[in-house]
């Protein structure tokens, strides 16, 4: 039975130039979706198996290994494409789809038992068996490009750390958070299709998930992993964004605007002022800590108590999402420089309560222009080149740089502004 002719409803719907790119890749694909997936069955993981393996029947480089886990992602999207928009979607093949990916992530899994706790890879299978069970018993779909984006970080951490590539990034415990992100996430979901959670307690359960990645921050801050900590902060305010969708697509509770509060005060305020303590150490770390905790923690209430009536495309002040880029891209560039780095955090702390200039909203940017889009896309790959073409701290460097681009922007334009003549 045809489960879906279109596009499913989803919590933040893709923007109309990415459906219409979608739709013409479609009508390209002669092939069902189900034999696409059958590809990634019966052709991809065998040889993705034999190059991790580095057996003499099939010796491979690594940028083999990377271009067949780059195509099996693209044929696993590929075949959700060709289902939804050509009207193929059915319950049987959204069950086939997920079981052949679950053989990628076993497969990785064997590669890694001796750097990652056997029952932590046990706990992430059973919890996706049982949303694949939900499924197969029409108890509740699996489609979520949230737990997707998830899946395959953590996938692709399992094979850079089976291949032993960027040893300094992914680490054991990175790939340890990773898959406790995922089982956290997933088990979200089964509870949800059983109605476990009525829809007005998502956004708070996603406000928890990104209290739980300013958590995260501080731990791997406090180890020294500062660079993680980044990477934490920004799935954090994925998590931002993403409960603010399901508070307004399904409501929410009155404690809701409450722990959104909080979630956004240890992600973005407690945990880069703590870092900073931890890494620079003394009085002087603490300092600059508690300032720059400070300031984002009244930026955040300004921005509560001034949220009726404001503009919905626009920010007044630095977010504090940029703020907290800042200030970590900063420690991590300028550890044993306190009178920089102090200087850095004054600039994001005075561009977050700059309250009477306004900074366009990236998220509401992205979903309507494909400028906005290709530019963000652009910027992604150039902060993932550069991280392992030229370093990490190349990469924050980029971070730094076009945060701070974003902070000043407006004042700059003011002057630009100011500088043309008068119109007659």
């Amino acid at each position: 039975m045809n489960i879906a002719s279109n596009e499913p409803r989803r919590l933040v719907p893709k923007p109309a130039w990415v459906l219409d790119f979608e739709q013409r890749l479609a009508e390209l694909i002669p092939v069902h979706p189900n034999a696409i997936s059958t590809v990634k069955l019966v052709a991809i993981i065998p040889l993705l198996l034999l190059g991790l393996k580095q057996t003499d029947v099939i010796p491979m480089q690594p940028g083999v290994i990377a271009a067949l886990f780059a195509l099996f992602a693209f044929l696993d999207y590929l075949d959700g494409v060709v289902a939804r928009h050509r009207d193929l979607a059915t319950r049987f093949g959204l069950f086939y789809d997920r079981a052949t990916d679950y053989p990628m992530l076993f497969a990785l899994s064997l590669f890694c038992v001796d750097f990652i706790p056997l029952s932590l890879l046990a706990a992430r299978f059973a919890v996706d068996l049982v949303l694949l069970a939900q499924c197969l018993l029409k108890l509740g779909l699996t489609e979520n490009r949230l737990r997707t984006t998830i899946g395959y970080s953590t996938l692709l951490a399992l094979l850079f750390l089976s291949q032993g590539w960027a040893p300094k990034v992914i680490t054991p415990e990175t790939v340890e958070y990773l898959l406790y992100l995922g089982i956290f996430f997933s088990a979200t979901v089964a509870l949800h299709n059983v109605r476990f959670f009525q829809r007005r307690f998502i956004a708070d359960l996603l406000s928890a998930g990104n209290l739980a990645c300013g958590v995260f921050s501080m731990m791997f801050a406090y180890r020294g992993r500062v660079d993680v900590s980044i990477l934490f902060l920004l799935a954090g305010a994925a998590f931002d964004g993403f409960d603010g969708a399901a508070a307004r697509r399904w409501g929410g509770t009155r404690w809701g605007v409450y722990s959104d509060d909080v979630a956004d005060g240890v992600n973005y305020g407690v945990a880069p002022g703590a870092a900073i303590w931890f890494v620079v150490g003394g009085l002087e770390g603490l300092l600059v800590g508690l300032l720059y905790t400070s300031f984002t923690i009244s930026r955040l209430v300004f921005f509560t108590l001034a949220k009726e009536g404001s503009d919905p495309d626009y920010f007044r002040g630095v977010p504090s999402t940029v703020g907290a880029l800042i200030a970590l891209s900063s420690l991590l560039l300028f550890p044993d420089s306190p009178l920089l780095l102090g200087l850095l955090v004054g600039v994001a702390c005075v561009q977050m309560v700059s309250f009477d200039t306004r900074y366009r909203h990236v998220g509401r940017a992205l979903s309507g222009s494909r400028r906005y889009m290709f530019g963000l896309t652009a910027l992604l790959i150039v902060l993932v080149a550069a991280r392992f073409l030229l370093g990490t701290e190349t990469a924050a460097g980029l971070i730094l740089a076009a945060s701070l681009a974003y902070g000043f922007y407006p004042s700059l334009a003011s002057f630009k502004q100011a500088g043309k003549p008068a119109p007659n």
